[in-house]
């Protein structure tokens, strides 16, 4: 069986981007999960924020601030994921939710209005933005069997044509992240 993981492009693969403008900036990554582990697969909605900070304080704050809601995330009805990631000085968010009734339901309950409220009598964002899409088209997720190369649909643990186990990262538990990640 294949086991899935990360891998960086090589010089070949960075060449095959030359002349095309591309970032890569360094950076933290985070991500957290809802009540269950889906694939991205089962999103039908998804909201992307955008941030930037002017000062090391605001941009503390908010941290924090984004870390007191993060509970509430974690057990929302419809929530899938967030990850959170940037691009230079620019820091975004995306979610996957399973219906935009649900990212809606969160956006009006009062842990969301306390952390907004806050934001709005204190900012700590030099610049925001938030936006909610309606998944328009999405395809089922396929699993490539590493023996027979079958395409499996997803979520399986086999492939069908062969038996062969399959690496469906869905269906185990997420990589473990230090202790200490925002």
């Amino acid at each position: 069986m294949a086991t899935v993981s990360s891998f960086p492009p090589d010089q070949a693969s960075r060449e095959a981007n030359h002349g095309i403008p591309t970032r890569f900036t360094p950076g933290v990554v985070a991500a957290i999960d809802g009540p269950q582990r889906l694939g991205p697969e089962a999103a039908g909605a998804l909201t992307l924020l955008h941030v930037t900070f002017a000062d090391n304080e605001s941009a503390q704050r908010g941290y924090q601030h984004f870390g007191a809601i993060k509970p509430e995330f974690c057990t929302a009805p419809g929530f899938i994921r967030w990850l959170t990631f940037s691009d230079g000085v620019d820091s975004y968010t995306l979610g996957l939710w399973r219906r935009v009734d649900d990212v809606m339901t969160f956006v009006h309950s009062d842990a969301h209005r306390r952390v907004a409220a806050e934001q709005t009598a204190n900012p700590f964002e030099y610049s925001q933005f938030a936006g909610v899409w309606t998944v328009h088209t999405a395809t089922r997720r396929s699993l490539y069997c590493d023996r027979c190369r079958t395409k499996n649909t997803a979520p399986t643990a086999q492939c069908h044509a062969c038996g062969n186990p399959l690496d469906d990262t869905f269906q185990r538990d997420p990589t473990p992240t230090a202790p200490d990640a925002p």
